[in-house]
């Protein structure tokens, strides 16, 4: 049986007929879905390009993946001007399907969903973030896409979240409030993509040290959610109290510019670095282990990918209270997403006690371990398989 599988992508195809994806939505990202299903079916906005430099961009397509096309819009701009021409693609996307993932929230994925449900078929959601944080600076966006969240959840057969327990009471499940029947189920795993191999030892770290690298991922540096104006301000502070610190942005985006003025106006821009978007885990595995701690202030997460891979190689990390932060971090390394000097206090004592640094890259390490593919595979495989299960049921 084929899936079809909704997600907030960004896939470009290229004349010869292959589609490419920036980052994290490579054909391996869709090989979890293929550990159950026969095929899957990948609706996602694409553009079309004459050329791309292949080098710096990830193959999406592959045996038994096919992508169906939705209008490339960005911006709520581009959604409002093209909102007929989406709403057509996304009935069109959905012709013939037996059952659907939809991965929320999204506005895509909601526009699809609305066409899906009126079919009757089986579907699941895969909750990925909170809509009320990412959508905080829209009140009217906020309250439209939290209610339809909270409703996608009651409707879906299957619910799944990437916290443990934050998103779930946010917006539970039929099962999360009822019990769970074979038509109504609900799981948890996070979408990190977490092999063995991408772990490190424990860092060890001493007084001798005399250079700090603070590390900082955002594949999309498209807004001031993710806190890049904050470590800026932090690190602006350090420096004149006169700590050797510097800091490597990871990611690319229209805001990249802007944080780069701030920092030329601060004075520090030989201390501030962006790498641009690196593609490939791999890539940013490299630049985390140059790192020494890693600085997270967000004020909006599901739970995010960028702190469990700073953790998996053994990073000291600091971050916000946000949904499923808590989950993976102690109050101790939490702060709110504008406290510079929250942040600056606390890394000028971790500088200076090198043995609370070691603790916490060996701590940071072994909670990393619950997010391995050997783990949360087998939670996707028995979500997926009820899912799978429904929907032959619903063919007969």
């Amino acid at each position: 049986m084929e899936v079809l599988v909704v997600a907030d992508a960004h896939f470009y195809k290229t004349p010869d007929g292959k589609y490419w994806a920036k980052t994290i939505y490579s054909y391996n990202f869709w090989e979890r879905y293929l550990e159950v299903f026969d095929k899957v079916a990948v609706v996602s906005r694409t553009k079309h390009l004459d050329m791309i430099d292949t080098e710096n961009y990830l193959r999406v397509d592959g045996p038994n993946l096919r992508v169906i096309e939705l209008p490339f819009l960005r911006g709520m701009k581009d959604y409002i001007r093209h909102y007929f021409e989406l709403r057509k693609a996304a009935k069109h996307s959905i012709e013939g399907a037996a059952t659907a993932i939809f991965r929320l929230p999204s506005v895509v994925s909601s526009v699809v969903l609305e066409f899906y449900r009126k079919t009757g078929k089986p579907y699941s959601i895969e909750v990925v973030a909170d809509p009320y944080d990412a959508y905080s600076k829209n009140k009217i966006a906020q309250k439209y896409y939290t209610e339809k969240l909270k409703q996608a959840a009651l409707n879906a057969n299957g619910v799944s979240y990437v916290t443990q327990y934050y998103l779930q009471t946010q917006y539970p499940s039929t099962a999360y409030l009822k019990g769970e029947t074979p038509e109504k189920f609900e799981s948890y795993y996070s979408t990190i993509n977490l092999n063995t191999n991408y772990f490190s030892k424990p860092r060890k770290y001493d007084l001798k040290k005399s250079k700090y690298t603070i590390v900082h991922t955002a594949n999309s540096i498209n807004s001031e959610s993710k806190g890049h104006r904050t470590v800026i301000k932090t690190v602006k502070k350090l420096r004149e109290n006169n700590f050797n610190v510097e800091v490597v942005f990871i990611g690319d985006g229209t805001k990249r510019n802007d944080f780069e003025c701030l920092a030329k106006d601060y004075g520090i821009e030989d201390y501030v670095r962006f790498t641009g978007l690196l593609p490939s885990p791999g890539d940013v595995r490299k630049v985390l282990l140059m790192g020494d701690i890693f600085v997270f202030p967000t004020k909006a997460e599901g739970l995010p990918r960028a702190v469990i891979e700073a953790m998996a190689v053994g990073l000291p990390c600091l971050s916000t209270p946000v949904n499923g932060i808590p989950e993976l971090l102690s109050k101790n390394y939490l702060f709110d997403p504008m406290d510079v000097d929250g942040f600056t206090q606390k890394i000028m004592k971790l500088i200076n006690n090198p043995n609370e640094l070691n603790k916490m890259s060996e701590e940071n390490i072994q909670k990393a371990k619950e997010y391995t593919n050997e783990k949360l595979s087998k939670r996707r495989k028995i979500f997926y398989q009820k899912l799978l299960n429904i929907s032959k049921k619903d063919l007969k």
